[in-house]
């Protein structure tokens, strides 16, 4: 399965408000300010990430890209002026990140290698780990923590590294989760992989 060329714009349309160079003005050229900003981001040309955001050109954004651009905009969302609901901790026990989504706090501690808990105020939250929240944070620690390579994973499920992106994601309207049989089978060669170097 590959992502089809025309679903790339409007992904990366959904990213782009929280990489507007002055996000809540009321100014003209919105939608410019939030590709320069990706672009700046990206370091790449504002014109090619318009590219990237056209449905009418044929340039796609990189499967890396793509995947940086979606950990900066979890990031980017996570940003709040309220108190936070959930910490992201280090090894160490030092704070990396505040979000105000249980969500928001999985993704990042995953993709950190951290942990996260909830305020006490926000613990009733996580009655909302679903079987499929959970199968989606297990997809993103074997991708990164590398001992399966990204081409693998993909033979594995039969797509493509921008689909790998997706089933990774929190928080979008195309959500997509991994199957479970095959999500086993990757984490079953891992642990054999590791216990057998062990």
């Amino acid at each position: 399965m590959r992502m089809k060329k025309n679903e790339m714009p409007f992904r990366l349309r959904e990213f782009l408000p929280m990489f507007d160079t002055e996000r809540g003005s009321s100014k003209p050229g919105k939608f410019r300010r939030q590709v320069e900003g990706l672009a700046e981001f990206l370091c790449k040309q504002p014109r090619t990430v318009e590219a990237y955001c056209s449905t009418s050109e044929d340039r796609t954004i990189s499967a890396d890209d793509y995947w940086q651009t979606a950990v900066e905009w979890v990031k980017r969302k996570s940003r709040s002026t309220s108190e936070p609901r959930f910490i992201v901790y280090d090894d160490n026990g030092d704070q990396l990140y505040e979000t105000q989504t249980m969500w928001q706090a999985m993704f990042l501690a995953d993709v950190d290698g951290a942990v996260w808990g909830a305020t006490p105020l926000r613990a009733w939250q996580r009655r909302h780990f679903t079987a499929a929240v959970g199968r989606r944070s297990r997809l993103r620690r074997l991708a990164r923590d590398g001992i399966v390579e990204k081409h693998v994973i993909c033979a594995v499920f039969n797509f493509d590294q921008h689909c790998l992106v997706d089933y990774q994601l929190e928080g979008v309207d195309w959500l997509s989760t991994p199957d479970e049989f095959r999500l086993h089978q990757l984490e079953t060669f891992v642990r054999n992989v590791t216990g057998a170097a062990a």
